[in-house]
């Protein structure tokens, strides 16, 4: 028996324990909630909250791509932020260190 996931109806404990789960598949970067009123996931980035923010899925697949959009806007972002020239390496002679903290 297969059960198309789009049109799955899960219960509030078992949605509110996907959420937790997938929250802590994702190491805390996202704070993942079922909305029982609305029987829709959100998710919330904990790292940049000005971000295209909440997503949200009716299933965790739809919630998993939200989620994945934005991740990569912001690594876009990251990247353009970037300076394009390398960073300025100094020179420092052999046992500078040691001379300056003893």
């Amino acid at each position: 028996m297969t059960v198309d996931n789009a049109t799955e109806v899960v219960s509030d404990e078992a949605a509110q324990r996907l959420a937790a789960q997938l929250q802590e598949s994702w190491g805390g970067r996202w704070q993942v909630m079922w909305e029982p009123w609305g029987r829709k996931f959100r998710a919330f980035p904990a790292y940049d909250m000005d971000v295209n923010t909440p997503v949200q899925g009716e299933n965790l697949r739809e919630l998993w791509r939200a989620v994945l959009d934005v991740d990569q806007a912001l690594l876009f972002a990251v990247a353009e932020a970037i300076p394009a020239h390398p960073p300025t390496v100094v020179y420092m002679p052999p046992g500078f260190l040691q001379e300056v903290f003893g």
